[in-house]
């Protein structure tokens, strides 16, 4: 059992700035009472990982439940709308091979209306081979390369039809959030942490600094990013890797230009020789990265195939190297891991921001339910569901690379890397028909709260042909013929306003 009632912890230590340990801080000072000392240990000479970033389906939801104003984290952060994400060359290579993840709100008759578990106008969609993006209102703006103004307007207008989030400048945002968490009374000291002491049960209850100071501890999360001091370096966790299954390994992050005339209102993904290339629109320039297999390409011939894609020199940031992966135990004793220290993927889909939230969320959930009294049956069961919600994400982000592009030796290595065998079992069911929220929902466990819906699966399964026509097909013979009409009436609609 582990006690956390207020006021028996004297002092929560929070390793590691950045996005996940200011967030944490801010959600631990608005738990504890004021007697509860909360504080970030961070050294301003040890940087934090990033050039862009951007958020998911959660991140809004995040700022107001930490009462977070948003038009000032917007003025702060160099913030830009995210609606979703491009995705060029996947399939092809070509110029012209391209498709839209787009985060597509729950709430619209198209996502409301289901039967059997099925959505008929989507699977009609399918069906015909007709794009998902193009039932929503945002698609046009999104592909016109409208302004934030306008984009704002069109959220106003029509809330209910996408579920925005943003484009941030990651340093920007530590800084913010820094900002947030000390107006609240957050504590915060930069040094260096040399080693944590742990007592005979195996807790952390000191930590001793690089100038001689010694900090009591009686919960200690880990935010100390790619290093992970605490739960890697000092006490071991198994690491559970998703190598075999996912081959990038390295990424070389820079910043350019804005390639058109605004911000655009998607993240980009375009494939490379070797991997891809991220494009995260901020308002004043662009975030981007290569992300690579070390064993298909080199630091500086990645460099250089950035360099004559886009016609001019960069000026690269550190390349970051990452087993990508995560702990199978995230939260051990009075110790728990939180964003990159807990695990890491690669930078597809933002999974690592909202998969740091999630599991924040969830942690914040079990305090307040337990009163802080925390049994070991609920830490084991915190930890299987963080678990399932990491194979979800491996299993999502594989199936980005379930393509047709075969034209260099990576590509070629990643047709013929194996399946999870979960996703294997989906993949072979949707191949007969669209997916259902009964496939995916067993990765949220336990109370969790899953990252994607099955809309946004069948937003990158249908255009890769891991969802083909004929499952869209075999959805609607199960429905009346005039429901099966009403659904194919809104298809043709859709591919009409497309040709128009």
């Amino acid at each position: 059992m582990l006690n956390l009632r207020s006021p028996a912890p004297q002092r929560i230590v929070v390793l590691g700035g950045g996005t996940a340990g200011w967030f944490a801080a801010i959600a631990l000072r608005r738990l504890f009472s004021p007697k509860v000392d909360i504080q970030v240990i961070e050294s301003s000479s040890i940087g934090i990982v990033g050039v862009g970033e951007g958020g998911l389906l959660n991140f809004i939801n995040a700022l107001q439940r930490y009462q977070i104003d948003i038009d000032e984290f917007v003025r702060e952060t160099g913030a830009a709308w995210k609606w979703g994400f491009s995705y060029e060359g996947w399939r092809t290579g070509g110029e012209d091979d391209r498709f839209y993840h787009l985060f597509a709100s729950q709430e619209t008759p198209v996502s409301r209306w289901s039967e059997r578990g099925f959505y008929p106008c989507l699977s009609a969609m399918i069906g015909q081979n007709i794009p998902l993006e193009s039932y929503l209102a945002a698609s046009p703006l999104i592909k016109a390369n409208t302004p934030q103004d306008q984009a704002s307007a069109l959220l106003k207008a029509n809330g209910g039809d996408i579920v925005p989030s943003f484009h941030f400048d990651s340093y920007k945002l530590a800084t913010y959030l820094k900002k947030v968490a000390l107006s609240r009374g957050v504590m915060h000291l930069d040094t260096v942490v040399e080693e944590v002491v742990f007592d005979q049960q195996g807790h952390a209850r000191m930590l001793r600094c690089a100038d001689n100071r010694t900090i009591d501890v009686d919960f200690l999360i880990d935010a100390s990013g790619l290093s992970r001091k605490v739960l890697g370096k000092s006490m071991g966790g198994k690491w559970h890797s998703f190598s075999d299954y996912l081959l990038m390994d390295s990424a070389i992050p820079f910043y350019m230009p804005h390639p058109h005339e605004n911000p655009m209102l998607v993240t980009r993904a375009i494939t490379m020789d070797a991997g891809w290339m991220w494009q995260i629109p901020l308002i004043d320039r662009v975030g981007a990265g290569y992300v690579f297999s070390s064993k298909h390409i080199s630091e500086q011939q990645a460099i250089a195939e950035i360099e004559q894609r886009l016609g001019y020199a960069i000026t690269p940031h550190k390349t970051l190297c990452f087993d990508p992966g995560c702990f199978e135990e995230v939260w051990v004793g009075n110790v728990m891991a939180l964003g990159l220290s807990s695990g890491f993927v690669e930078p597809l889909e933002a999974t690592s921001i909202g998969q740091m939230l999630e599991q924040l969320y969830s942690f914040e959930r079990v305090l307040v339910h337990s009163q802080g009294i925390i049994s070991d049956k609920t830490i084991r069961e915190f930890n299987q569901a963080n678990f399932q919600s990491w194979l979800g994400i491996r299993d999502f982000l594989r199936m980005h690379y379930d393509n047709t592009r075969r034209d260099t030796p990576l590509w070629q290595a990643v047709s013929e890397s194996p399946y999870p065998e979960s996703y294997r079992a989906l993949r072979e069911c949707w191949q007969e028909r669209t997916p259902r929220l009964l496939d995916v929902e067993s990765y949220a466990i336990n109370g969790w709260r899953g990252i994607f819906h099955a809309i946004n699966w069948m937003f990158v399964a249908a255009p890769l042909g891991v969802v083909p026509p004929r499952a869209g097909q075999m959805d609607l013979l199960a429905l009346p013929a005039e429901k099966r009409q009403q659904a194919l009436n809104f298809a043709a609609e859709r591919h009409q306003e497309i040709n128009r």
